[in-house]
C-alpha cells in the first residue's frame, strides 16, 4: 500500500480549515482531525522509529516544512497553524461536492487516497468528474448538481432491479424484506444503496457503462442497517462482512472462524 502524498492532503486540509473558527487550525489539531476523517491504515498508520509520529502525521507536518500550502497560496502559516486564504477557498469550492462525498461516507483509506489523487490531476484532464451520491445516508450533507442527482437516481433504480430476485429485495446485511414484513400499501420498497467504494464518472462518459461498473461497488441495505453503517463508520467490504457477522438471525447465518465472515445456511430461504 503506497503512502499518502502531500498533494493528496491539500483538499482535506482546506476542507477542515473551512469549518474551523476563523478558518484557522494549529498543526497539532490538524493532525488529529485529518486522522479522524481519513482513518489512515497500513504503513501510514505505523509509528516512526524513535518518534511519536506516525508516517501519516509526519506527512501532515511536512506540509509546513515543504511549504506545500503556502507555495500555492492556499493558506498562510501563522501562530503555529494555518489560515485559509481566498485562493484556497476558491479551490476548495471548485471541488467541494467531491470532497464532501469522499470524507463524509464510509470509504476506506486507500480509496480516499486514490480519488484525492485523481481530483488533483483533474484540472489537467479538462473533463468534469461527477460523483454519484448515496441519495439517503446518515449525517451526510448532500451537495450535488442536478446531473449528478439524476445519474445517482438512475443508478439506484437500476440497482434495485438488478438485486431483486423473485420479486423480493432483501437487505444484504440483515435480510429484511419490506414486501414480506409490511402489509399493502405500506410494503413499498424502501431499500437504500450503500456505496462501498466511491463512484465517479467523467461528464461525457457512457452512463450505462458507469452503472455496470458501479454495481460491483454498491449493496442494497435497509435504512436501519444503512444508518448503523454510517454512524459506526464501518469501512469497506471487510467492515461490512464483520458487521454482517454480528447478526444473530435465527440460525440463518453461520460464521466461518477462519475468515470471520458469513455463510447462509443451506436450508435458509435467503440462500
Amino acid at each position: 500500500m503506497a503512502q499518502i502524498t502531500e498533494s493528496e492532503l491539500i483538499l482535506p486540509t482546506l476542507y477542515i480549515l473551512s469549518k474551523e473558527k476563523g478558518n484557522f487550525i494549529s498543526t497539532s489539531d490538524l493532525i488529529l482531525k485529518l486522522t479522524e476523517i481519513m482513518h489512515p491504515t497500513g504503513i501510514d498508520a505505523e509509528i516512526l522509529k524513535n518518534r511519536n509520529d506516525t508516517h501519516f502525521s509526519q506527512k501532515v507536518r511536512n506540509l509546513k516544512s515543504h511549504d506545500t500550502l503556502t507555495r500555492k497560496d492556499f493558506a498562510t502559516y501563522e501562530n503555529n497553524g494555518y489560515v485559509l486564504s481566498e485562493t484556497g477557498r476558491l479551490y476548495l469550492e471548485q471541488n467541494l461536492d467531491s470532497i464532501n462525498y469522499l470524507l463524509n461516507n464510509t470509504f476506506d483509506y486507500e480509496d480516499i487516497k486514490t480519488e484525492l489523487d485523481k481530483i488533483e490531476q483533474q484540472p489537467y484532464k479538462q473533463r468534469k468528474r461527477i460523483h454519484l451520491v448515496e441519495l439517503v445516508s446518515e449525517g451526510v450533507e448532500q451537495r450535488t448538481s442536478s446531473i449528478a442527482y439524476k445519474r445517482s437516481s438512475n443508478l439506484r433504480n437500476y440497482a434495485k432491479d438488478y438485486y431483486t430476485k423473485n420479486g423480493k429485495l432483501f437487505c444484504d446485511c440483515c435480510n429484511f424484506d419490506f414486501s414480506t414484513s409490511y402489509a399493502t400499501p405500506y410494503n413499498k420498497n424502501c431499500i437504500e444503496m450503500h456505496h462501498i467504494k466511491p463512484i465517479f464518472q467523467y461528464e461525457d462518459d457512457d452512463e450505462n457503462k458507469t452503472i455496470e461498473e458501479a454495481l460491483k461497488n454498491i449493496l442494497p441495505v435497509c435504512p436501519n442497517c444503512h444508518r448503523v453503517i454510517h454512524r459506526n463508520k464501518i469501512y469497506g467490504m471487510e467492515g461490512i462482512q464483520i458487521f454482517k457477522a454480528s447478526f444473530k438471525n435465527k440460525g440463518i447465518y453461520t460464521i466461518n472462524p477462519q475468515y470471520g465472515v458469513l455463510h447462509v445456511a443451506e436450508n435458509s430461504e435467503y440462500k
